[in-house]
């Protein structure tokens, strides 16, 4: 299987520095996103809350029904961007007032180009081994994933497929991958695990992906040891220098995750989050000049996605204290929240 990352780099940027806005307030923005075309409700949704530009509250991922809130919310306004993979990303402002705020309705419209994962068209010696029965209930859960974007669907599809050959692990990951899109990541690690522990480590998708499920818990010693052993299985797979960065800035250990950003950056220049975390591991090392470069190649490469606002308001913030200070008076990120990529 090629890399599944084209649908978890959604889940892969967070803020750049992890402040947030005042908690006061007892305001909430609530509502429901739907699929524009059908109308049906889409969990799995990641929302952000934007106020000025900047996070106003941690990301939240839609329920199954499609619903979502943000609680203890000052009046003012604020921007709501909603992001699935297989869909254009869309935002809605909202004004929260002294009577509170409307529900919120978004409309995600399919992206003709966008695909949750891509699999494999090669045959590798293991999978010559299945059986003909095993292989067509797994080709049938891919296009259901791949093709029409029906992950729930695919599921009873990759089971089939592990009935019928039990080590079947490539089926396991199917299933993994479409519960996290699902947003039901609880299924989505226990499958994943099923897939590392039957092909004895030596699969690389379901190791990095669950250093990504890892990363965004915020269980950064489990992501770093994952992310470790998929650099093992190999070394110029982008996705698993890229989780270790990750880890390593959750880590706060600076140095290591510059070395590992850099390395990903390396393979993957083109990436705009690989220039994310690069940035955090720079502003772990107090290195503004850097950050500031690495904002800027995100910024070429991603002027108008649902972070650059954010980004770009980071930036010029940084450049100013830089231009208006010695570098070493810019102040670190807060350490009671670390950055993450």
């Amino acid at each position: 299987m090629r890399s599944a990352l084209a649908f978890l780099l959604i889940f892969a940027i967070a803020p750049i520095d992890g402040t947030l806005l005042a908690q006061g307030g007892g305001h909430v923005i609530s509502g429901i996103v739907r699929d524009e075309g059908s109308n049906r409700p889409l969990g799995g949704v990641k929302l952000e809350l934007l106020s000025s530009g900047r996070p106003a509250r941690p990301s939240v991922i839609s329920g199954m029904e499609g619903d979502f809130a943000f609680t203890g919310l000052t009046n003012g306004e604020y921007s709501v961007i909603a992001t699935k993979t297989g869909y254009d990303p869309a935002t809605v402002s909202v004004t929260v007032m002294r009577t509170g705020a409307e529900p919120v309705m978004i409309l995600l419209h399919p992206s003709a180009s966008a695909k949750i994962m891509s699999l494999s068209s090669a045959v590798s010696a293991h999978e010559l081994s299945v059986p003909e029965r095993a292989r067509g209930f797994y080709e049938k859960g891919r296009k259901l994933l791949e093709d029409e974007n029906k992950p729930a669907e695919a599921i009873p599809e990759f089971q089939r497929a592990v009935e019928a050959y039990p080590s079947y692990y490539e089926a396991y990951t199917g299933v993994g991958v479409a519960n996290y899109h699902l947003g039901k990541f609880r299924e989505a690690e226990d499958a994943l695990l099923k897939a590392i522990d039957l092909s004895e480590s030596k699969s690389l998708e379901p190791l990095y992906l669950l250093a990504d499920i890892c990363n965004g818990q915020r269980r950064y010693q489990d992501a770093e040891l994952l992310s470790r052993r998929a650099i093992v299985l190999d070394e110029y797979a982008w996705n698993g220098h890229f989780e270790l960065a990750r880890a390593l800035v959750g880590l706060r250990r600076g140095t290591e995750a510059e070395t590992s950003a850099l390395r990903a950056r390396e393979l993957q220049p083109n990436n705009p989050p690989v220039h994310l975390v690069l940035a955090n591991a720079h502003m772990l090392e107090q290195n503004y000049n850097a950050a500031v470069q690495d904002f800027d190649a995100y910024l070429s490469l991603e002027p108008n996605g649902p972070l650059s606002p954010a980004v770009r308001q980071k930036r010029e913030q940084l450049q100013k204290q830089l231009q208006s200070t010695p570098q070493t008076a810019v102040p670190a990120p807060p350490s009671a929240n670390p950055p993450k990529p």
